[in-house]
C-alpha cells in the first residue's frame, strides 16, 4: 500500500509538472515576438525601381521573381481606405490592392511587408499607381487593374515585423508634383504650416452622401501651394468638423488626374493647434506717424481699393481674427446699392451728403464712399468685421479711434438688428481680443433704419507705446435678432489719434 501511495504521488507529480510544462508552453507562445518575416523571402527590387516598369496604357504584368518590400504607412482602420493598403520603402510607395476587408489586422501600420509579385499586374488609377490580382477590363486604357483575391493574399503577401519605424519626411507643395513617379506618391509625408481653407472651415471632414473634398493651404494662399484633402463619407471622422487652427499635416500623397490629393490615417494626423495665418483682403499695416491724428476715408475705394492696413473679415469670434472676406464682385471697383442683397463687403456711398431716399443713381454717382458690409444667414452672421492693423504704438499714449457707423438700408422695414462692439488685440496673430467700452455703449445697424452714428472709443492706457502689431476690430459678435434680412453696414471717416 505504501508502494503504491508512492507511485500515485509521483505519477501526479508527473502530471502535475507535465501541465505546469504545458501552460508554460502556452504562455511562451502567446509572448513570441511577431514573425520577421520568412528567412526564405528576400526583397530583390526596390518599389521605385518596379515602379518605373509602367509608363502609360495598359496595366503590366509581373512575369518574373521580383519581390518587395515595404512598411505599412496606410491601413484601412479608420475606413478612409477600403480594399487597398499603401507600403513604401526609402525609395517611394506604392498601393496593394486586397480582396478583403478589416485588412489592418493582418496589415496594420507599421509593419514590414513582403510581395512576391510575380503574377501581379501594376497599373495606376489616374495618376496613382497599385498592384492588382488582374486587368480591369472596363478601365484597360487607363491602366486599371482589379483587386488581388482574398484567397491569393497570402501566397503574394508575407508579414514581417510590426512596429517598424516610419518617419514622415517634412515636403513642401512644391515637391509634389503630378508627375507618375512622383517618389512621395503613397508614401506618409508631413506639410508644416497649414490649414484648411476659409471656405472649408465650417464643414466636416467629408459630407452626408458623399466624400469630402477639403482645401488645405499654407499662409501665402497661392494655387500651387493647395491640396485637396480627400476623406471618405464611409470613414469613422466624417462627421467631425474639420480642424480650426494652423499646424502641421500627415497623411499619404496621391494625384488624380491633375488634381493634388491628401489622405489622413485619422484625425490625430492633423495638427493644427496654432492660430490661423493673419491673411485678408487688404495689405499692410498703418503706420500712425508723428503727428496725430490719422485720418482716413474710403473715397477712393472704386480706384485704389481699401487702405493699407485695412482687413474685411468673416467667421471672427473672440480668439479668432476672421477669414478673408468675401467681397462682392472680388473687388471694390463697382458701387453698391444699399439695398443690394448678396453677401459681401461693398463699396457703398456714406450716408453723409446724402438722405434716406436717394436713387441708386444718386448713391453710385456720390463721390462720398463707405466700406460696408451685407452678411446673410449662410456667413458673416455673426463674424463679419472691419479690422484695422497698426504697425505699433510706440512712443504713443491715450489712443482714441472715432469713426461713422451706418445703417444704409432704410427699404424694408423691421428687419434684422446686429449688435457691434470694438475690441482690439497685438501681436502678428492675436489668440484672443478684448472688448472697450464705446460711446455710444450700444452700437448696432437695422434693417429700414437709415442712421450714421459717431463712435468713439478711448484705450486709456490699454495700448500705450505697444512695440509690436496692434489689430482693432468693429466686430459682430452674436447673431443678428429679428426677422427679415441683414443691415447693409458702413463705415466712414475713420480718426486714430494719441497724445
Amino acid at each position: 500500500m505504501q508502494t503504491n501511495k508512492k507511485s500515485s504521488l509521483v505519477s501526479f507529480a508527473a502530471v502535475i509538472i507535465a501541465a505546469s510544462l504545458f501552460i508554460v508552453s502556452c504562455q511562451k507562445k502567446y509572448a513570441d515576438p511577431p514573425p520577421m518575416g520568412n528567412p526564405d523571402v528576400v526583397a530583390n527590387i526596390s518599389i521605385k525601381d518596379v515602379k518605373a516598369r509602367y509608363t502609360s496604357g495598359q496595366a503590366v504584368q509581373i512575369t518574373d521573381d521580383a519581390i518587395i518590400e515595404g512598411v505599412v504607412g496606410c491601413d484601412d482602420r479608420s475606413g478612409n481606405y477600403y480594399q487597398q493598403i499603401a507600403i513604401q520603402d526609402s525609395t517611394g510607395g506604392v498601393l496593394l490592392r486586397l480582396g478583403s476587408s478589416n485588412l489592418y489586422n493582418d496589415y496594420p501600420v507599421g509593419r514590414k511587408l513582403y510581395v512576391k509579385l510575380k503574377g501581379l499586374y501594376l497599373g495606376q488609377y489616374n495618376g496613382t499607381l497599385q498592384f492588382g490580382g488582374g486587368l480591369d477590363s472596363g478601365y484597360l486604357v487607363q491602366g486599371g487593374v482589379t483587386l488581388l483575391a482574398k484567397n491569393l493574399i497570402d501566397q503574394h503577401v508575407i508579414k514581417g515585423a510590426v512596429n517598424q519605424p516610419l518617419v514622415p519626411k517634412v515636403v513642401t507643395a512644391s515637391m509634389l508634383t503630378t508627375n507618375l513617379q512622383n517618389p512621395y506618391i503613397s508614401t506618409l509625408v508631413k506639410l508644416v504650416g497649414y490649414e484648411f481653407s476659409g471656405a472649408d472651415r465650417n464643414k466636416n471632414y467629408a459630407d452626408d452622401a458623399a466624400a469630402g473634398n477639403r482645401i488645405i493651404q499654407d499662409c501665402s494662399a497661392l494655387a500651387a501651394n493647395k491640396l485637396t484633402l480627400r476623406t471618405s463619407n464611409y470613414c469613422n471622422f466624417a462627421t467631425i468638423p474639420v480642424a480650426q487652427g494652423n499646424g502641421e499635416i500627415i497623411g499619404l500623397y496621391s494625384y488624380f488626374s491633375s488634381t493634388k490629393q491628401f489622405t489622413i490615417r485619422d484625425t490625430t494626423d492633423v495638427r493644427f493647434t496654432n492660430p490661423r495665418c493673419p491673411t485678408a483682403t487688404g495689405d499692410g499695416a498703418i503706420t500712425l506717424g508723428s503727428t496725430s491724428p490719422f485720418i482716413m476715408n474710403f473715397d477712393n475705394i472704386g480706384t485704389a481699393g481699401i487702405p493699407t492696413g485695412v482687413y474685411v473679415k468673416q467667421d471672427a469670434n473672440a480668439s479668432y481674427i476672421g477669414n478673408e472676406g468675401t467681397v462682392y464682385l472680388n473687388n471694390f471697383n463697382t458701387p453698391t446699392s444699399w439695398n443690394q442683397t448678396s453677401l459681401g463687403f461693398k463699396n457703398y456711398a456714406s450716408a453723409t451728403g446724402l438722405s434716406s431716399t436717394a436713387t441708386s443713381t444718386q448713391q453710385n454717382a456720390s463721390t462720398n464712399r463707405a466700406l460696408g458690409a451685407r452678411p446673410t444667414g449662410t456667413a458673416g452672421d455673426p463674424g463679419t468685421a472691419f479690422v484695422f492693423q497698426l504697425a505699433n504704438t510706440t512712443g504713443k499714449t491715450n489712443l482714441q479711434l472715432d469713426f461713422l457707423l451706418q445703417s444704409l438700408d432704410p427699404t424694408t422695414p423691421n428687419g434684422r438688428t446686429q449688435v457691434w462692439r470694438v475690441d482690439y488685440g497685438t501681436g502678428a496673430n492675436p489668440a484672443f481680443f478684448s472688448p472697450v467700452t464705446t460711446a455710444p455703449s450700444t452700437l448696432t445697424t437695422t434693417l429700414g433704419v437709415f442712421a450714421s452714428t459717431a463712435v468713439n472709443v478711448n484705450f486709456g492706457t490699454l495700448l500705450n507705446n505697444i512695440n509690436q502689431p496692434v489689430w482693432i476690430r468693429i466686430v459682430t459678435l452674436s447673431p443678428s435678432t429679428g426677422s427679415g434680412s441683414r443691415a447693409s453696414t458702413g463705415i466712414d471717416d475713420v480718426k486714430f489719434s494719441w497724445n
